[in-house]
């Protein structure tokens, strides 16, 4: 999908996949670092504080203002953890040129990003204590609406007792006690080791003059001394070696009930879509067994599906279900499991789980953002694939193949979320 790829400087990349499908062009600067802990609550920090001022503009009004004037472009933080990565930094959503002939929208919006980035509001030689705050204020808030939302603090919590000394445990966010530690100097200290750092990617989808954002960033980039590190791999653990059960109290209405499988999957194989094909026929979509038999047929959850992760191979199975039926649920999710492991898969399931992912797959055409996140992604996994290659795979893929990796997949964890004073 990539028409072209400039190095720009020591560990950073331009990468460019030209379409005129649509109306507007999309920019997204990345950071990669290693996922940990005791960096996790900067790199949260950094694109929100980033966002909010550059030294040529002060205030959030100003900004809002030049946005406008861009023909009401828009730019935004983003964070995301990809198994060993944590990936942080600004997107942009412009009007293509040919839309407006008075202004150069898509180089001026690349300059406010590069104004942002390598230009930023500072006080006294780092950033500004009083935007500090509010970014941590900000922070703070999200992390706890994140624990509020009891069906995210259960996989939080299932994923903090099964991958406890794995870096996938880390939360993207950071830990509230730790943001509340940050400084403005301390997260300045943090914003430089990025920019010298950590390895840089920036994408760029739509039809724009990609040499002229080639020559900007080269620009920014030269007055920068880089020597960017090496992240380290994180070991995936293929099976379980025995099965934890977890259980919490707390003041819910509703159970949460979470299941932490082991798949054996690994990345280097490319065969991220028997995996992907195995969750949609199992809990990833409303014709999947989970949802088919344990939530309509048998009623006993409000909700059940399954989710895994392209980079380490964990599964999750998330359900919402009554105190008194922890057991039984459990037993019903681990039974649906056992029927693929036999190779009980209609070919109902099998051809709308197929239909399902390949349209996933073809719709990524549709959109700039999602385009470019599947190259990147992808090629964190060492990967080149296109969405209609892996169509093909899937088109191809056979029950026996999925029935396969089914029986590889161990149960790990199993934590449950139950209100206070009821029986275990």
């Amino acid at each position: 999908m990539i028409d072209c790829s400039y190095e720009i400087a020591k560990g950073v990349r331009l990468n460019y996949i030209k379409t005129t499908k649509f109306k507007t062009n999309y920019i997204s600067f990345n950071f990669i670092a290693p996922l940990s802990s005791k960096t996790a609550h900067y790199n949260a920090m950094l694109p929100l504080i980033l966002t909010r001022a550059s030294r040529k503009y002060p205030t959030q009004m100003e900004i809002s203002k030049r946005l406008q004037y861009l023909y009401s472009a828009d730019v935004g933080a983003s964070n995301n953890s990809f198994g060993e990565y944590h990936i942080f930094g600004l997107k942009a959503n412009m009007l293509n040129n040919r839309f407006a002939n008075d202004i150069d929208i898509n180089q001026e919006t690349m300059n406010l990003i590069c104004d942002l980035i390598f230009d930023p509001y500072l006080e006294n030689g780092v950033f500004s204590k009083a935007y500090v705050k509010g970014e941590k204020q900000n922070l703070i808030d999200c992390i706890e609406a994140e624990i509020n939302n009891k069906s995210s603090y259960a996989t939080k919590r299932m994923l903090n007792e099964m991958c406890k000394d794995e870096v996938f445990n880390v939360s993207k966010l950071g830990e509230v006690q730790d943001v509340k530690r940050i400084t403005s100097k301390s997260l300045y200290g943090a914003y430089k080791r990025a920019i010298e750092k950590y390895p840089i990617v920036v994408y760029v989808v739509g039809d724009c003059d990609i040499d002229a954002f080639a020559n900007k960033l080269k620009e920014c980039f030269s007055k920068i001394d880089r020597s960017p590190i090496e992240i380290p791999l994180a070991e995936i653990k293929e099976r379980a070696d025995s099965v934890k059960q977890i259980v919490d109290c707390e003041r819910v209405k509703q159970g949460k009930l979470v299941l932490g499988f082991r798949t054996a999957y690994k990345y280097t194989e490319n065969t991220y879509h028997l995996l992907q094909l195995f969750n949609e026929v199992y809990g990833g979509s409303p014709t999947s067994k989970l949802f088919m038999n344990v939530r309509e047929k048998m009623s006993l959850c409000y909700t059940c599906r399954s989710a895994v992760s392209q980079r380490m191979g964990v599964m999750m199975v998330s359900s919402g279900i009554e105190f008194d039926k922890k057991e039984i649920a459990e037993k019903a999710i681990i039974d649906q499991l056992e029927q693929i492991q036999k190779g009980n898969i209609s070919k109902e399931e099998f051809d709308s789980a197929k239909k399902s992912i390949i349209n996933g797959y073809k719709s990524i055409y549709d959109s700039a953002s999602a385009m470019a996140n599947w190259v990147f992604y992808r090629s964190l996994c060492d990967s080149n694939t296109t969405p209609l290659a892996e169509c093909e795979k899937i088109e191809a893929t056979t029950v026996e193949q999925i029935q396969e990796l089914a029986n590889r997949i161990t149960l790990d964890t199993v934590y449950f979320l139950k209100g206070e004073n009821t029986d275990d």
